[in-house]
């Protein structure tokens, strides 16, 4: 079995050295970040939006809020083509970051793609750092989105969405898309230049996550890494708790709930959390 899997780790490093040398950095980084999102993405909303349309009872008795909530399917389709064109512009944003700001700017040299593979450790070590990067850049920007101005402009939209689902997750307007999915992500991932691999992972846990948190079903409860779909569910439901990802800057700045059990005042008012 040892022998078996050794062979295995060397046809794997074998075959990305000969990926790597066929292929342009930039290519390589491109086509496998685009592959990374669509694969996740849309593998789990639509898993999602299945059980919510023609799932059994006893799966729909896991719902977090009551089914005569639950969004209505215009409003489902409207978010799948939203979901999808926030996708083809974070692909044409990254377009241009790889092939005119880095010719211009040549310091942003992007992520690493080596002919060796990440070891285990680094892989490790960059997801940790890149997720605590992703948690401040995430949670402030988030927080900045329910400005009153802000919000009636661009953060509005993905809370149309009171009991969120799946693919909802992407239902938002472009400019949050930037603020609150693209550059939480790119910037620590590019700041540390982590290697393409380790970048793609923490991509798919970032997509799987953000499923996950809008699912709208309660059987998925990773609540020790803050991703109990209760958390962000409150949020959509009552706008002023649980702006962050892993619950450590709703702890410190005091918006974290993890019950309702509180007295809404309304949207504009902070809610008094029992």
């Amino acid at each position: 079995m040892a022998l078996l899997l050794a062979d295995s780790v060397d046809y794997i490093n074998i075959a990305w050295a000969e990926l790597v040398k066929k292929h342009s950095p930039q290519q390589i980084e491109l086509l496998g970040t685009f592959f990374t999102q669509i694969s996740v993405f849309w593998s789990l909303s639509l898993l999602f939006l299945l059980l919510d349309l023609f799932g059994p009872l006893h799966v729909q008795r896991n719902k977090i809020q009551s089914s005569s909530r639950q969004p209505d399917r215009r409003l489902l389709w409207k978010a799948i083509l939203v979901a999808a064109l926030n996708q083809a512009f974070a692909t044409t944003l990254h377009l241009g970051q790889i092939f005119i700001v880095r010719p211009l700017v040549p310091q942003l040299t992007g992520l690493r793609v080596d002919p060796w593979l990440p070891s285990a450790a680094e892989i490790m070590h960059g997801i940790l750092w890149c997720t605590l990067g992703r948690e401040a850049l995430f949670y402030y920007g988030h927080r900045a989105l329910h400005w009153p101005w802000l919000y009636r402009r661009f953060h509005k939209q993905h809370h149309l969405f009171t009991t969120p689902v799946a693919v909802a997750s992407l239902y938002c307007h472009p400019v949050e898309h930037v603020v609150s999915n693209i550059l939480p992500v790119a910037i620590p991932a590019h700041l540390l230049r982590i290697h393409v691999v380790t970048f793609w992972l923490f991509a798919c846990g970032v997509s799987a996550q953000a499923s996950w948190a809008h699912c709208g079903y309660r059987f998925f409860d990773f609540s020790f890494m803050g991703w109990k779909p209760e958390i962000h569910d409150l949020h959509h439901e009552k706008l002023n708790v649980n702006y962050g990802l892993i619950g450590i800057l709703d702890a410190i700045h005091g918006t974290r709930a993890t019950r309702r059990r509180y007295v809404s005042t309304g949207t504009s008012e902070r809610v008094k959390i029992c």
